[in-house]
This record gives structure tokens, sequence and C-alpha cells, in this order.
């Protein structure tokens, strides 16, 4: 199946994503809150169309059929690989805990620019903790990214992983081919240098993790700590970057870089 050429409305349709099982052959059910809200707030009737993702790099034009009390029954019109994702890396950022809801920005602001995973972790300097509220402050992060993926057209929705502390962080760290640590006191090495020097493994998809500290930054024992578990310690510059704001300038130069 292919896109309808000539069609302009594919481009501003209402998005969702679907579990593989909610496609069969050629027809799409949607139920949940996703039912709800083409229902109950955006009104969508028979014969509209919308685009609906399965969260595995693939969209689908999908004219709207029939309706029951809780689903929604689609015809599949065409077929495409999504274009939100990038083909030849993926990006984990590793979010020192910042204070109050900025969080929010920095989950939502960063699967826009297109990370794979987002993973909070505490550190000597943070100082917010979320032990108690976890799984709730997880739930409501992850529904973030959702929202943040149907909006800038990703083709998967990125994970929002439990918090881990610094040694868990280490022991991550050899799961990526490049690990881009921002650190205020770096005075030798900057990101554009670190970007410049790197040999891409031919022929592999590049796994690159970006590791941002907190408000009050990191303690030197982390960054030892991290450094020596294969992170890059790279200069932002001369001026000091929020912590919101860190991770979004790295991730956008690594975009630049290879996108």
């Amino acid at each position: 199946m292919g896109r309808r050429s000539g069609s302009k409305d594919w481009l501003i349709m209402h998005r969702f994503f679907v579990e593989e099982k909610q496609i069969r052959d050629d027809r799409v059910t949607i139920t949940g809150e996703d039912f709800k809200h083409l229902t109950r707030v955006l009104r969508l009737k028979a014969n509209d169309e919308i685009e609906v993702c399965d969260g595995q790099g693939w969209d689908y034009q999908v004219l709207i059929q029939a309706f029951t009390d809780k689903e929604l029954t689609g015809k599949i019109l065409g077929k495409s690989v999504s274009q939100g994702e990038n083909k030849d890396f993926e990006i984990t950022l590793f979010q020192g805990l910042p204070k109050g809801s900025k969080m929010e920005t920095i989950v939502q602001k960063n699967v826009e620019l297109g990370v794979t995973a987002i993973v909070p972790f505490s550190s000597k300097r943070a100082v917010s903790e979320i032990a108690k509220k976890e799984d709730k402050k997880i739930e409501r992060w992850q529904r973030i990214a959702y929202e943040a993926a149907k909006q800038s057209k990703r083709g998967i929705i990125p994970t929002v992983l439990p918090l881990l502390k610094i040694k868990g962080l280490c022991e991550k760290l050899a799961d990526f081919d490049l690990v881009l640590l921002a650190y205020e006191d770096e005075e030798e090495s900057s990101l554009k240098k670190v970007l410049t020097d790197f040999v891409w493994p031919l022929g592999n998809k590049l796994r690159i993790a970006v590791i941002i500290g907190p408000e009050g930054g990191f303690d030197p024992d982390e960054v030892k700590l991290l450094t020596a578990s294969g992170a890059k310690s790279v200069s932002l510059g001369k001026r000091i970057l929020r912590t919101e704001t860190a991770g979004m300038l790295v991730i956008g130069q690594v975009n630049f870089w290879k996108e």
C-alpha cells in the first residue's frame, strides 16, 4: 500500500499510536483514551481521515468507518515508513533529577528532538528526590513522551525508564558506542572536537548516550566514575546552561552532526 498522492491533508491529520495487535489486514481499531479523545474532544466522524502509527516505524493513513460505544474501526488507505526516526543512530538521554516540573519540559522537548529513551538519575548534588513517588512520576513523564511523540510525528514512543543511581548509570554505559558527558569544569575537550574526532563504526546503527547533570552539576568523584566507565567529558562552551537547556543543545548538535 502507498500514500495517496496529492493529499495535503496527510500533513495535518490527527495522529495516534496503536499496538500491532490493533492492526488486522486492512483494518485498524482504536479503543481506550484515544477513542475518547477522538469522539469526545475532536468529535471525528465516519469518513474523516486520521494518521496511525504502530510504534515500530510504520505510519498508516486511515479512513474512519464505524463506531461502537467503546471502539472505532477504520480502513487503511496507505502505509509508509515513519519519517520521524533517524535510521543511522539512536540517542538515550541520562538526565540528573531537576527541581520542580522541569523534567516534564525535558521529556517533552527531547522527545521532539528525537531521543529513543530518557533515564532519570540521582546524584550527590541533585536537590530533588522522587523515591516515594517514583512510579507516579515515571507514569506521568511517559504520558508526556507519548503526547510529544504524537505531536512531532515520531515513529516510536520513546521510553522513560526507572530512576538510576550513578553506579547503575555507569553499568549501562558499556551498551553505547559514544557517551557524551556534559561537564561545566571541562577545559580541554569540546563537544565539537569529540564529534569531529569520533570514528563512525561502518554499517552499524550508532548508539549514543548523553549525560546531563542536575542544577548543582556533578561532584568530581562522579565525573571520575563516569569517565572511567567510558564517558567522554565535553564542554558546551563558555556559558553556563540550565540543566533543561543543556541536553537539548547536545542532542541538537548530534542531530546536526549526522542528519
